[in-house]
């Protein structure tokens, strides 16, 4: 599998996420392929939690700035 730069939005990379899990799914087993998978698997999770953490931050930020 030849290395991918990250797509650049969230939805991007929700969906090739969401792609690479339906693979392991589908039962197709290369051990060569399932590692190279499990490995952009990795990076995506620990991005989009990255991005996620990073937006919750924002509106936290945002609602504390809101005159009461």
């Amino acid at each position: 599998m030849a290395k991918k730069t990250s797509p650049e939005t969230f939805a991007e990379q929700f969906v090739e996420l969401e792609s690479i899990i339906q693979w392991f799914e589908g039962g197709e087993m290369d051990l060569d392929q399932g590692l190279d998978k499990f490995k952009r698997a990795m990076v995506l999770s620990q991005v989009l939690k990255e991005r996620l953490t990073e937006a919750e931050n924002q509106i936290t930020r945002m609602r504390e700035d809101q005159p009461k």
